[in-house]
């Protein structure tokens, strides 16, 4: 059984560290944290994720390793369960004479498409692939369907609407940027046409794009100016005819010149709000190298959320639990278990988790870190902190949990995993307790008190 959409929670998420913000007073929360290991460094490839019964699995697909050169870009692949890190299952190379990078994967059901991305040869000339690789999760393989671009394209923005459609946005193509929409339906395996950027909008490679229900938002990349490719602050939503998902309305919204990002990640809050976070400000090319300069670029130490304009948040240790987790740069892709929902009473709020897998660090070091990135809601965690103060230590934890509430009513808690599913209840009748954690694999967890209105984020080492 696949479990893709509507996992509820019945609880707030609260108790996440802040994000100091440089030009607004809204109160603005995400929590990032280390939920596995890579088997090598992995950067510049494609990303999806999934989960089957009650296990999540990451898959990474082709991309580039630690020596950031030429001679380092393959078609490796693996599975790495973020349920239980420690299960990490070499899949397949991809079917290819040779690895890509910059390309990206998408699922659909049971399905994961791998799309396009570029060659790179032994004289450094660099060709974009018409390829897509279809890789059925459930029997862990390559299928044999033919499915071939319109349009080569590598560095595009690529989601998936409804589960049903796949959206390639945008990209490089050989030798220019492409202004066009391809929209692939597995079903009938027919490509259609969507409605492209108009003529003042400004195609790139490298932006930061997603659907979130039925809008596509972008952001950034980098676009060809006489072979400088800088990167740009370009803000453009689009909205999907629901009757006619090739008809796509595209607005740009307000963007600062000075908010520039380059294959950055983009995650939704728990009001349906995009960010982008991590990346870089200016582009550069595979080797993490500027464009322009030649010098060695570092991560982008800033989160921007996208609403009707742009607004900045500067605190470069972003509210990790863990002070070492750093943000990479060169997101390529990344994976997204969408649609969870808390529920209390009369409110309720939707929230997705993302997973970004490797990337580069500063100093040009490729990450084998699969962190995840979980939003918070602002104004429930004004409400519930009134209630009660809690301490949990210590956290992350390798087995016991200390427990203390400052007030508290006796209550039946609950201890969620990642995906959703009660793995422990705890009767309390005390307001300081303990429990154990030993036997639970590693990842993320909740508690949950709906009683006190408590809950916390739990990392499992």
């Amino acid at each position: 059984m696949v479990l893709n959409l509507g996992i509820i929670f019945c609880f707030f998420l609260f108790s996440i560290q802040s994000l100091a913000q440089s030009s607004s007073d809204t109160d603005y929360k995400w929590s990032v944290d280390k939920v596995a290991e890579l088997p090598e460094p992995f950067t510049n490839g494609a990303v999806s994720l999934s989960s089957v019964g009650f296990e999540t699995y990451i898959y990474v697909f082709g991309g580039v390793d630690s020596s950031l050169s030429s001679s380092g870009i393959h078609r490796r692949c693996y599975k790495v369960n973020i349920t239980n890190p420690g299960d990490v299952k070499r899949l397949q190379d991809l079917p290819d004479t040779l690895g890509r990078i910059a390309l990206s994967a998408s699922r659909i059901k049971n399905k994961i498409y791998i799309v396009g991305g570029y060659y790179v040869f032994p004289d450094g000339s660099e060709k974009s692939s018409n390829l897509v690789h279809e890789f059925d999760i459930l029997g862990d393989t390559f299928t044999s369907k033919n499915i071939v671009l319109p349009v080569p394209i590598d560095d595009h923005v690529q989601d998936v609407w409804r589960d049903s459609l796949l959206y390639i946005i945008n990209g490089w193509y050989d030798s220019t940027n492409v202004r066009r929409t391809q929209i692939y339906n597995p079903v009938s395996n027919n490509w259609s046409i969507g409605t492209p950027y108009n003529s003042t909008m400004i195609p790139t490679f490298g932006a930061s794009g997603g659907i979130n229900g039925d809008f596509i938002y972008i952001q950034g990349g980098a676009r060809s100016d006489r072979n400088a490719f800088p990167s740009i602050s370009a803000y453009y939503k689009g909205t999907i005819n629901p009757n006619f998902p090739s008809q796509i309305s595209w607005q740009t919204k307000t963007s600062n010149d000075s908010v520039t990002s380059y294959r950055s990640a983009i995650v939704f809050d728990g009001s349906e709000n995009p960010a982008i976070i991590g990346g870089c400000r200016r582009s550069y090319n595979y080797n993490a190298r500027d464009y322009s300069t030649g010098a060695l670029l570092k991560p982008l130490e800033r989160s921007i959320v996208l609403d009707n304009s742009i607004t900045t948040y500067d605190d470069p240790e972003l509210l990790f639990q863990d002070k070492n987790i750093k943000i990479p740069m060169d997101i390529r892709d990344w994976g997204i278990q969408r649609d969870i929902s808390f529920v209390l009473s009369s409110n309720s709020s939707n929230y997705s988790i993302t997973y970004l897998a490797g990337g580069i660090l500063e100093n040009g070091k490729v990450s084998t870190q699969i962190l995840s990135i979980t939003p918070n809601f602002p104004s429930i965690i004004k409400k519930v902190e009134t209630i009660s103060e809690t301490t949990f230590f210590p956290i992350p934890t390798n087995n016991i949990v200390e427990v203390s509430y400052s007030s508290f009513s006796s209550s039946k808690i609950k201890i969620f995993n990642s995906s959703g599913q009660v793995v422990e209840e705890l009767n309390q009748t005390e307001p300081e307790f303990t429990f154990d954690m030993t036997n639970f694999k590693s990842g993320v967890y909740f508690y949950v008190d709906p009683v006190n209105q408590i809950s916390k984020k739990l990392i499992k080492k």
